[in-house]
């Protein structure tokens, strides 16, 4: 369950890990800047420090509580200021609860008085390590579980990752508490919900693209999103006289990817490859022009694309099992992510008129626990020390 919201509590100095905040592209950043907009927003009392080694991107909103290595060693050695060197400055900065945003916490923080809190997103590396060189499994493996047996507070993004902390970890399931995932406030703002007109604002990223009445799938181009499946998913539906475009917002320069686009060129396939870094809004409008998102990942620890959807206002396709179902309910449908045949089943009945009717009738009541405000207060009763294991 997630946790219920209660009144804020006094002023605190916190302060996050925030190496993917300024410098993460992809889902860590996401739910970074996300969670901390949303702090500002709602619970503007509370003072924010940002400790990140550089800031090489323009991807953060605010620099707002920007904090740099105040030490030529901190500076130098990236790696060991962030996990041990910080503790010092984090103390000199009066800070009282420090969040480690993925994973990760640095030592000491119990000896300088410093209440930790980290968040575990999914321990994939584990459920599936063919997927991951054996180096990165060492090193994720060390982090991943000091920090959630040395925490005061581990938080897991959904009761997937709750059940694969206390299967690899042997965490006591009574100690984890979940707060899922919130997405950017674009998304509601620009919603369908908000503008029923699929085409009502311009899309910059439209040259070469359909206009519309697509389906969409957002991903890295890795085998674990499975876009394999999904391109052979299509392939059987247009066998069927079914033949819709699919707009792939995804990066990816390995040989998978490349096989991915062999693969739709050898189909057949009308396939749009986005394969470079997309502004929020543009993907915002994206989602708004697409009849639905096909989601197939194999495993995930929350599924954002799921929330993004559904807050736009689309139907989505989506997995069996996992985490898939916490985000979807029964406002999405669910197929077999291995059987290509199912997966086009599903594909084909969300083309239906009625049943995308019917599951847009049900998303609000299923998105609403996900609200920024919602899970931003739950995250204030655990800074506050509420609710704690």
């Amino acid at each position: 369950m997630y946790l219920v919201p209660s009144i804020t509590a006094p002023a605190l100095t916190i302060a996050f890990d925030a190496k993917r905040y300024f410098n993460n592209a992809t889902g860590l950043g996401f739910y970074s800047r996300t969670l901390l907009e949303g702090f500002r927003r709602f619970f503007p009392e509370h003072q924010y420090l940002l400790y990140t080694p550089c800031n090489r991107g323009q991807l953060a909103l605010s620099k707002d509580g920007i904090r740099l290595p105040d030490s030529w060693l901190g500076r130098t050695f990236h790696p060991l200021w962030r996990s041990r060197g910080i503790t010092g400055q984090l103390k000199r900065d009066g800070v009282e609860v420090f969040h480690g945003l993925s994973h990760e916490l640095p030592t000491g923080l119990r000896r300088a008085g410093i209440r930790s809190v980290v968040t575990v997103h999914d321990l994939i590396f584990l459920r599936y390590p063919d997927l991951y060189p054996p180096v990165d499994r060492f090193f994720y493996n060390q982090k991943y579980r000091r920090a959630a047996k040395q925490a005061d507070v581990v938080v897991a993004i959904s009761e997937q990752t709750r059940a694969d902390l206390v299967e690899y970890f042997n965490i006591p399931a009574q100690n984890i508490q979940v707060i899922g995932q919130s997405c950017d406030p674009v998304f509601e703002r620009l919603s369908l919900w908000h503008m029923p007109d699929q085409l009502a604002m311009p899309l910059a990223e439209a040259a070469g693209l359909p206009g519309s009445d697509y389906l969409i799938s957002v991903g890295s181009l890795t085998p674990r999103k499975n876009w394999h499946t999904l391109l052979d998913a299509l392939f059987l539906l247009k066998n069927q006289g079914l033949h819709v475009p699919l707009v792939a917002v995804g990066s990816g320069k390995n040989s998978y990817a490349e096989s991915l686009r062999a693969q739709s060129k050898r189909l057949g396939l009308q396939v749009y490859w986005l394969d470079q870094y997309v502004p929020t809004q543009e993907l915002v409008l994206l989602y708004r022009r697409a009849i639905a998102l096909v989601y197939p990942s194999i495993f995930e620890g929350f599924g954002i694309p799921i929330l993004e959807a559904m807050t736009v206002g689309i139907p989505v396709v989506t997995s069996h099992g996992g985490c898939f179902a916490e985000v979807g309910g029964s406002a999405a449908l669910y197929a077999d992510p291995n059987v290509a045949a199912d997966l086009a089943t599903q594909i084909s009945r969300v083309l239906d008129a009625s049943v995308r009717a019917e599951l847009i009738s049900k998303m609000p009541a299923q998105i609403a626990p996900f609200s920024p405000e919602k899970i931003c207060a739950a995250w204030m009763d655990v800074y506050a020390g509420k609710n704690s294991c």
